[in-house]
């Protein structure tokens, strides 16, 4: 199996974080909560045991075990698998420590002096590591779940038998290095078990999605929706435009400040991925209108980013590969499920809010720029914010009527949906590479406040939103979004604000995501590939309709 450099990355943080959750779990058994560790009655078989010294290098091997099984997971739903097995491992062992501490006479199997290998690591894994969180062994349970989960998704008999075989050695070995009690085996045998159990139920084979994800369903349901969106359908429908109806000059044109070429690239981008959330939305509508304006959204985000794409034709300027922010966010369609309500939510409630932070203010700044002021571009400009006006209301309507169907309790299962965590990721990112561009070209960072104002408040117009788990997680993102605003505005107007360090940052970002996911990314997702546009005309809007339609 070849991994490319964003998989390796990948592949590796979710295996330090399976390191950090083991840590944490077992530190906090550490902490005797309730009660002081006590010693177990050593049975005659604890002592009949050799202490073998040499052990250790085997006993030690669940760190690296579990890196490897991180390398070589085949798939999503197995890598779901090993980290829930780990994390429920680490975690009812932890609960089982609280409860009832134990703690093992290492005195009397003192380390032997030498210079061998095996006998430091020996006293180095003494030294750090207390004799307490005994029953049951952490260890045992570690790798079982972690064994039986890699036997999983083996194809030959053979290969299966390795990695039990391995944990069936780690087991022996917590009794040579006298580690444990051998009472402490079965329980840690169990939750291994069990845990390699309730992960494969979290993540059935049978479906893509997670058990706690439910299929999507999505609809509108009150009456004044309905209505509403049948009229919405026809107005939208009636004005449908293509690019040719834009009185583009011929060029070429002037060449554009390199920044300005940065910014409306990664634009560009922004508006594809609007394109890609209304395709996931198309697919998941259960109604013929709801299905049919996702559509002719997706059409319009997509005819917004090649007219955009058209602009640095004309200007003789390259298309870029996607900064970094908009990178981690168009990598991320790979995973999301549209028969998952999920996802399918999660981008329904996004979708208004980064349009509102990233697009709402910048689209206009460019049409008032001095290198691109002019009736044809103004335009242009206009035809993309009709557009999304109407985007907006459709997603306002069906995040309220989510809000109200599910409230807090419903809908804090959707905050289990690892997506919103990787998108807290790339969010400043995206935020980074278009605020730094815009603002070294005269962007007024307060011309954003009143956005904020407006959608940190949204919740008072309706009160749908007020409980709904995660319109909160937005408002969160708002409110971060305000501060630094704020903070920027008041750099600015002291002349503390850096803005060329920025810029030169999101060079560095820029280059990252190159290396890490390069044109690949772009030719999954069937989006031009970077470099000269000269002569590029752009796409028919009959095309365009044909490729969208197919993709969804």
């Amino acid at each position: 199996m070849t991994l490319s450099p964003a998989s390796l990355i990948k592949r590796v943080t979710l295996w330090l974080l399976c390191m950090v959750v083991i840590l944490l779990c077992y530190g906090i058994g550490k902490l005797e909560l309730l009660a002081t560790p006590r010693e177990l009655p050593l049975l005659a078989l604890d002592r009949a045991i050799p202490f073998l010294p040499w052990t250790v290098l085997l006993y030690g091997t669940a760190t690296w075990a579990c890196l490897i099984a991180w390398l070589l997971v085949p798939n999503r739903r197995d890598a779901g698998r090993l980290l829930a097995a780990v994390t429920i491992s680490a975690a009812v062992c932890m609960l089982c420590f609280v409860a009832f501490p134990t703690t093992f006479p290492r005195e009397l199997y003192p380390t032997p002096a030498g210079d061998a290998y095996w006998l430091r690591e020996l006293a180095e894994l003494r030294e750090s590591d207390s004799p307490t969180n005994c029953l049951p062994s952490l260890h045992v349970a570690l790798a079982w779940s972690i064994g039986l989960t890699a036997a999983a998704w083996m194809r030959r008999a053979w290969a299966r038998a390795i990695p039990i075989a391995w944990a069936s050695v780690v087991t022996v070995t917590t009794l040579t290095t006298k580690q444990h009690y051998l009472v402490d085996i079965p329980p840690g045998i169990l939750v291994g078990v069990f845990a390699w159990w309730s992960a494969r139920r979290l993540f059935p084979r049978e479906r893509a999605s997670p058990a706690w994800m439910r299929p999507p369903r999505l609809e509108l349901r009150w009456p004044e929706h309905q209505a509403r969106i049948a009229k919405l359908r026809a107005k939208v429908e009636a004005h449908q435009w293509s690019l040719d109806e834009v009185a583009w000059p011929e060029g070429p044109l002037p060449p554009l400040d390199p920044t300005l070429v940065r910014l409306i690239n990664e634009l560009i981008y922004v508006e594809e991925i609007a394109g890609l959330n209304f395709q996931v939305l198309a697919r998941a509508s259960e109604q013929d209108d709801l299905r049919r304006l996702y559509e002719l959204f997706a059409l319009e985000e997509r005819r917004h980013a090649d007219g955009l794409r058209q602009l640095l034709a004309l200007h003789r300027a390259p298309l870029r590969t996607p900064g970094l922010g908009n990178t981690l966010v168009l990598n991320e369609f790979e995973k999301l499920d549209p028969q998952a309500d999920g996802d399918v939510y999660l981008i329904a409630v996004a979708t208004p809010v980064f349009e509102t932070m990233l697009d709402a203010g910048t689209v206009p700044f460019l049409r008032d720029h001095p290198a691109l002021e002019s009736e044809w571009f103004g335009d242009f400009i206009a035809r993309i914010t009709r557009d999304e006006a109407a985007h907006m209301a459709v997603n306002w309507a069906l995040i309220r009527e989510a809000g109200a169907r599910f409230g807090w309790r419903g809908g804090l299962r959707f905050l289990l949906n690892p997506s919103i965590y990787r998108g807290m990721v790339a969010v400043p990112f995206m935020s980074l590479d278009v605020y730094a561009l815009a603002h070294r070209l005269g962007y007024q960072f307060k011309t954003l406040l009143p956005s904020f104002r407006k959608l940190w408040r949204l919740h008072r117009r309706y009160t749908e939103l007020a409980g709904f788990p995660l319109w909160s997680v937005f408002r969160l993102f708002v409110l971060c979004g305000a501060l630094a605003t704020m903070v920027c505005h008041l750099l600015q107007r002291a002349n503390l604000l850096f803005i060329r360090f920025w810029t030169v940052f999101t060079k560095a970002t820029d280059a990252l995501a190159r290396a890490l996911w390069g044109p690949r990314l772009l030719a999954e997702l069937e989006l031009p590939a970077a470099g000269s546009l000269e002569g590029r005309a752009p796409l028919p809007a009959a095309g365009r309709a044909a490729r969208a339609t197919s993709s969804a």
